[in-house]
This record gives structure tokens, C-alpha cells and sequence, in this order.
């Protein structure tokens, strides 16, 4: 009694005088409260001392209480307490089971309700339709509902619709809508965005003009429904523009208002997200947590959340998840920690998915230790904890610590889902390992994922990176039915392991069997036509994407002109170019490369100026390209100009890449001290590229000491690169040193290293010849040879080279 007087003194009279008077069912109920569940706790320890027991309306409320913050210990604490709980207990545990995607202890609470000879209610049911995760658990819910004659009436009818369109079985779901009995708003809308989520707009729109027919009046809450539910921003559009000739915007209905500014921030548009808020007079806690969602950094977010707690309106554990996503960082922890603060006064840290959200948080800050403490104290972990904290160590690095969570996460039961299978074939990929892609593989068919399309396309991606295209190819053939998922993740696999030509083979397979193929499809397919020049091949895909619409994705945009581009035919390029999207970067940075790789330095440099005009900011890649056209033509103050502009007007830092292309152009011209104190003055440590570049300029310069640091320095990083000991040889021959170069072959011989042979291919009435030097299993080798002899007698004649024995011998 002592230590209840002294928290009592913490928390105000009004529960210190409802004791005193005796009202301990109303103290109970004061007490309730999200920050301080341990005074429930002392004052249901004296509820009992002084003879009191539960009774079903007193413990429907603790239970509520406590099972919507997600402590479930206690609501069953008190659940078991109740000496006759009636179905209305019953229901407030299986509603809070349900809450939180906990369905096997909902249903089990369900078969007990039964077998106490309890009368399940519209509302017990409608608890077990929320709480189905799976399509398998709705059809039995379904069963159950239509046994006991609960089946067809609205408030069921509605969840049982939203259940089998989120598991894209609208068929099922259309024939609950037609078999309900007393349609109402709710129902209806449930239908629209269960057609609008599965992509079947014309259905729903024909449904959403129908209701007035139906005599259902379109109100603010219809809207909210349907716009909640797309995830199309013209579609969103329209709906927007229904709203506000209705008049429901401008502060007229706050809920729609709402609703409209997630859609626009669920589809990428912040700034018409933000534009709606502005139009809202009296924004509420919802307003703000939509706001603080569209914002454009942390620091934006973490500003409208501090604001938002300045003017009194509280925050809400939604509130909290969209400040956490915002926050991204190390720079970002301090935010984030008060962030925590935040959630462990206001009782938020019990919530389920506040707790995941810090998961997160300190996932993207690099702080993996407090994340593993958020997830160790947390009440309850779901599926989403688990995969928050196996994908916060893959993208720390810690490989081995995500499979540790994923085999701990089998131990105890947790759900695997296709996300956490998704996180662990990346980790699988990123180890290289094809032992554990093939015990992925077996588990994923043990425990029937081979039929999720997601799944088995991250499989075959995850074998191709493995080294294993093969397994990709066969996993692929097994499928039965193709999807365009199945398809990207193949065509992709296949170009990363060099497979153009079975690249290009299978996507004109795919278009002859009519399986639909999507933009992405169209951007790698042209990208593998770009990689071995195929310039017939890439027009038939170009007119094929024209002819499909596809032609106006940023993706195919640049993969278009990329193709034009390498196959030389820049005419081709420009003329598409002037087609794509002014906004598109990634296009404006294809021609300029495009127009570096083949010497019109000029027309990049004035494509560039056009650029800056037209208001689109340069990124790495654009100075890239820009630097290229300096070093082919050897502009050294130029690129020096603009590695300048690089920094100071555009505040991006220079790359290695970047370094590489200054220090190449430096060597081309002979500059090669230059050169060498770029790579002493480089911010990172040089890669064995940039070694190689300076040797070979060494070798064209004949800079023998210099050549001789740069082939050392090469070699501790990569022993057995033959590069490095022909353009040595060659240095030292230029230089007539003779034992050196008899030393460096006979050093070569000894370590197995030969340079391997080149290589070529051209294209020939639709086909592809590839030839090696010296081949002579090619063909045409005679004619080849023959014709190479002509060309470098009419360059003798032509003075266009010096004498050259070896090219001679070589032939």
C-alpha cells in the first residue's frame, strides 16, 4: 500500500480519491494509460487484496487497452483473470490479436469461445476477417462466416472483399460483393479499391460512376476509401478532381484532404503533396504526419515533427514512423535518438511498429548495435521487425549476422515471408555463395515459395550472381507460367554473365509467345543489343517498344540512344534524343557520352551549355562525359575547368573515375609529372586502373623510372596482370634495353602469364562473326589476313605510319 501512495502522488488526486472512497473498478479504469501500465498493475494487486474480482465489462476494458498498445501479456493476464468472460472479452482480445497480424492466437481464442458454448457475433467475425494475413486463412474465416449465417451482411462482406483483392483473388472477392445483401458505401468502396489495387481501373471506374445510380450518395468518406487505395498518380488525379468540384477540399474535409496527400506522396510527388497541404486551413495531427511524409531530407521532416509539437497538437505513433523513415545517416543519429526520447515519454515503444521503424532508423545510421537493442526489448516482434533488422546487416556489411537473424528467426517460429527471403538471396549473392543459393532454393520449395513470382525472380538473379546462369536457366524453364518478373530477372542474369546473343534470343522468343513484356524488359534488352553493337537487332526493339508506347520511359529513352551511340549511328541518336523527356538526366548524360566516344567534343560541350540553360543539374556522370571528350582530344585546361565547375558550382565530389580520365589526358599529351602528383594530391587511395593508365602513358613517352613505379605499384594489386608486363617490355625495348626486356619475358614464362589474344565481332547480314588474333579456325582467316595485308601496304604507301616489323610478323 506503501509503494501504491507513493506512485499515486505521481499521478494525481482523482485515482487517490476513487481508492479512498472504495471505486476501484473506476480506478482501474482511470489508470489506464499508455506511459504508466505498472499503476494498472499496483491498483489491480489492492482490486484483488480487497475481494474484488473481475467482471466481463471492467475487464473489456483493460483488455482493449492494453491488446491496441500491443501488450498482449497483459491483456491476457486479464482476459484469464475474468472467472466468466462473455463474448464481448472474447472479441477485444481477437480484435487486438488481429490488429497486429497475430493470427494464431485469434483463432485459437475463437475455437475456445465455442467450445465455452459463447455465440460468436457480427463483431467476432469481423475481427477474424481483419485479422487474415493469408488467402489460405481468409477462405477458412470465409467458411466459418457463411456456416454461421454471418456471410453476407455489410460489415463482413466489406473485410472479406479487402482480403481476397490484397491476395489478388478479385474474382472471389466480386462474387462476396454480388452475394451481400445489404450493400452499403463501405462495401462498394471496398470493391473500387480492391479493383484499383489489382489494376483493373475500368471495372472500378465503372462500379464508382454506378453508385449514384444505385442511389449511393458520393461523400467525402467514398473518396477517402477509393484514393487510399491507388497507387497511380493519374488516377489519383482524377479522383482529386472529383473532390474538388464537390467541394471536399480546401479544408472542407480534412479526411479527404488527408487522404489526397498520401496518395501524392505514395506515388513520388511530394510537391503536390505539399501544395494540398497548404490549402488546408486548420490542419490536423494527420495533416502534419502526412507533411512530415512528404518532406524531401531528414532535417525537413525532423523540423515539421518539432514545429508539429510546438503548437500543442500532440503526435501520434504515425507521426513518430514518418519522422524515423525520414532519417537516413550518421549525421542524422543525434535526431533520431531524440526521436526515441520522444517515443519512450509518450508510450510509444510498446507499438509494434514504432519499434520497427527505429529498427530502421538506426539501420540506415550504421548503428546496428541499437538497432539489435530496439528489436531485443520490444514486446513482440512480427515478420517486419525480422526483415528490418536482417536487411539493416546486409546493408551494414554484416552478412554473417543476417543469416544468424534468419536462422534465429526459423527457431523461433517467426514468419518467413517473401521479403525476408528476398533479403537473404541478396546476402546469399552478395557471398557468392552457391551452397547456400542451393539450400535457399531447397528451403524455398520445402516451404512452397516456388509459386511467388517475387521469390523465384530474386532466385534466378541471385544464381546468375552466384556464377551459376545455368541454374537461373533452369529455375526459369520450370516456371509455368512467366511472368514479365521472371522474364527481367533472366534477361538481366543473362547480360551480366555476357549472354548478349541468348539475351536478345530469348526476348524475341518471349514477344513470339505473346508473354506481356514491360518497360524494363524493353531498357535491358537495348542495353544487350548496345554491349555487342547489334544495330539490326536494337531497330527491331526500338520499333517494337514504339509500337508498345514504351518509348517514353526514361529508362528505354536512354537505352536508345545509348544504342545509336555505340553502334556509331549518332544521326540516330540525336533524332531520338530531341523525342525524350527534357527532364530525363540520364538521357541528356547518354549523348553527351555518346558524342565523347566518337571525338565531337565540341557538340558535348555544347549539349552541356544547353543543359545548364534548361535548368537540369549535372550529376557525376555528365562531367564524366565531359572529361572523356577532353581527354580524347587532349583539352588539359578545359578538363581542368571543368573538374573545377564540378565542385564549386555543383557541389559534387570527383570520383576515381573522374581522376582516371585527368590523369589518362595528362599522360596522352606528356605531362606525365602532372599526372603523377594528381594521383599524390587524390582524396582516395588509387586502384590498379589508375596505375595502368599512368604506365601506359609512361610506355608511349618512353619514361622509363616512372614506368618502372608504376608496373611496382600495379603489381602488389593485381600479380598477374599481364598488361602490366607487356607495356614494360615494351617501355623497355623503346629504350633499347634489351636484357631488361629478355629478363621480364623469361619472369613472365616462369609465372605462367601470357597476354591473352584480342578479340572482335561484326555483324553480317543478321549474323555474328567473332575472330581472336592469330585465329586461324576462323573461316575466313585468308581472306581476313589478305585483306589486313592490303590495308597496311596502302598505309605504307600513304605515310601514314612508321615501318613496324612486328605488325609484318604478326601477320
Amino acid at each position: 500500500m506503501k509503494k501504491l501512495s507513493l506512485t499515486l502522488s505521481r499521478h494525481g488526486s482523482s485515482i487517490k480519491y476513487l481508492i479512498t472512497q472504495n471505486l476501484l473498478p473506476q480506478a482501474l479504469k482511470t489508470s489506464l494509460s499508455p506511459h504508466s501500465p505498472l499503476l494498472t498493475d499496483q491498483i489491480y494487486s489492492h482490486f484483488i487484496k480487497s475481494g474484488h474480482s473481475l467482471y466481463p465489462i471492467i475487464s473489456t476494458t483493460l483488455i482493449s487497452h492494453f491488446a491496441k498498445h500491443a501488450d498482449f501479456s497483459r491483456a491476457f493476464y486479464f482476459f484469464l483473470d475474468t472467472p466468466n468472460p462473455d463474448t464481448i472479452c472474447f472479441n477485444s482480445l481477437i480484435s487486438g490479436f488481429a490488429r497486429f497480424g497475430r493470427t494464431a492466437p485469434f483463432l485459437e481464442l475463437f475455437d475456445e469461445l465455442r467450445r465455452l458454448g459463447l455465440k460468436p457475433d457480427v463483431f467476432t467475425l469481423s475481427g477474424l476477417v481483419k485479422g487474415c494475413e493469408t488467402l489460405e486463412e481468409n477462405e477458412i474465416v470465409h467458411g466459418v462466416c457463411l456456416r454461421l449465417g454471418f456471410g453476407y451482411g455489410a460489415f463482413v462482406v466489406s473485410g472479406l472483399i479487402e482480403n481476397y483483392a490484397k491476395s489478388g483473388r478479385l474474382i472471389s472477392a466480386e462474387k462476396c460483393f454480388r452475394e451481400c445483401l445489404d450493400v452499403d458505401n463501405v462495401v462498394l468502396t471496398a470493391m473500387i479499391c480492391g479493383y484499383f489495387s489489382n489494376g483493373a481501373f475500368d471495372k472500378g471506374r465503372e462500379v464508382f460512376v454506378g453508385m449514384r445510380d444505385l442511389g449511393f450518395e458520393l461523400n467525402e468518406f467514398s473518396l477517402t476509401g477509393v484514393i487510399s487505395r491507388l497507387f497511380n498518380v493519374k488516377e489519383g488525379q482524377e479522383i482529386h478532381g472529383i473532390g474538388l468540384k464537390m467541394g471536399f477540399l480546401s479544408g472542407s474535409s480534412i479526411h479527404f484532404s488527408n487522404a489526397v496527400m498520401s496518395m501524392y506522396s505514395r506515388c513520388g510527388s511530394q510537391v503536390e503533396a505539399i501544395k494540398v497541404f497548404d490549402e488546408i486551413t486548420e490542419p490536423d495531427i494527420v495533416s502534419w504526419t502526412e507533411r512530415i511524409g512528404a518532406a524531401f531530407d531528414g532535417l525537413e521532416a525532423f523540423g515539421f515533427f518539432k514545429c508539429l509539437r510546438s503548437k500543442g497538437l500532440g503526435v501520434n505513433e504515425y507521426t513518430v514512423i514518418n519522422v524515423l523513415s525520414a532519417l537516413e545517416g550518421e549525421g542524422m543519429l543525434v535526431l533520431g535518438k531524440q526521436i526515441q526520447a520522444v517515443c519512450l515519454k509518450e508510450g510509444f515503444l510498446k507499438v509494434v511498429f514504432v519499434g520497427n521503424a527505429l529498427i530502421y532508423m538506426y539501420g540506415k545510421c550504421g548503428k546496428m548495435d541499437d538497432a539489435r537493442c530496439i528489436f531485443d526489448d520490444m514486446l513482440f516482434q512480427d515478420s517486419v521487425s525480422w526483415n528490418t533488422l536482417i536487411a539493416g546487416y546486409l546493408g551494414n556489411g554484416f552478412v554473417g549476422l543476417a543469416f544468424e537473424m534468419f536462422s534465429n528467426m526459423r527457431d523461433v517460429n517467426g514468419e518467413v515471408n517473401c521479403y525476408t527471403l528476398a533479403s537473404i538471396l541478396e546476402a546469399v549473392s552478395d557471398s557468392n555463395s552457391l551452397h547456400l543459393a542451393v539450400q535457399i532454393h531447397s528451403y524455398m520449395f520445402k516451404c512452397g515459395f516456388m509459386l511467388d513470382d517475387y521469390v523465384v525472380s530474386c532466385l534466378i538473379t541471385t544464381y546468375g550472381r552466384c556464377g551459376s546462369s545455368d541454374e537461373s536457366r533452369r529455375v526459369f524453364s520450370e516456371i509455368d507460367e512467366k511472368k514479365v518478373l521472371h522474364l527481367n530477372a533472366m534477361l538481366s542474369t543473362l547480360i551480366n554473365a555476357d549472354s548478349h546473343a541468348a539475351s536478345v534470343e530469348l526476348f524475341r522468343n518471349t514477344v513470339v509467345s505473346n508473354l506481356e513484356v514491360d518497360s524494363k524488359a524493353f531498357s535491358i534488352i537495348l542495353k544487350a543489343c548496345s554491349a555487342i553493337t547489334d544495330l539490326e537487332q536494337g531497330r527491331r526493339i526500338h520499333s517494337l517498344a514504339l509500337k508498345s508506347g514504351f518509348n517514353h520511359d526514361c529508362f528505354v529513352e536512354t537505352a536508345v540512344i545509348d544504342l545509336y551511340c555505340k553502334c556509331g549511328i549518332i544521326a540516330d541518336a540525336e533524332k531520338a534524343f530531341t523525342y525524350a523527356s527534357i527532364d530525363n538526366l540520364a538521357a541528356w548524360n547518354a549523348m553527351i557520352t555518346g558524342y565523347a566516344q566518337h571525338g565531337f567534343y565540341n557538340m558535348a560541350f555544347e549539349l552541356y551549355d544547353r543543359m545548364i540553360e534548361s535548368r537540369i543539374e549535372p550529376d557525376e556522370i555528365t562531367y564524366l562525359g565531359l572529361l572523356t571528350s577532353c581527354c580524347h582530344v587532349g583539352l588539359v585546361q578545359e578538363a581542368q575547368s571543368y573538374m573545377n565547375s564540378m565542385v564549386e558550382c555543383h557541389g559534387l565530389i570527383p570520383h576515381i573515375e573522374h581522376y582516371a580520365c585527368m590523369i589518362d589526358l595528362l599522360g596522352r599529351v606528356g605531362l606525365l609529372e602532372e599526372a603523377r602528383k594528381t594521383i599524390d594530391q587524390m582524396p582516395m587511395k588509387p586502384d590498379a586502373h589508375i596505375w595502368q593508365i599512368l604506365l601506359s602513358a609512361c610506355s608511349i613517352h618512353k619514361n622509363v623510372d616512372m614506368g618502372r613505379v608504376a608496373t611496382i605499384k600495379l603489381l602488389e594489386m593485381q600479380p598477374d596482370n599481364e598488361s602490366a608486363y607487356i607495356l614494360l617490355s615494351k617501355l623497355y625495348a623503346s629504350a633499347g634495353m634489351w636484357s631488361s626486356v629478355r629478363k621480364l619475358r623469361r619472369e613472365m614464362k616462369e609465372k605462367l602469364i601470357c597476354k591473352e589474344p584480342g578479340s572482335s565481332w561484326i555483324q553480317v547480314r543478321g549474323s555474328m562473326h567473332y575472330f581472336f588474333a592469330d585465329d586461324l579456325l576462323q573461316p575466313e582467316h585468308k581472306g581476313i589476313f589478305l585483306e589486313l595485308t592490303k590495308l597496311y601496304e596502302h598505309m605504307q604507301a600513304s605515310n601514314l605510319m612508321e615501318y613496324d616489323d612486328t605488325f609484318l610478323r604478326d601477320l
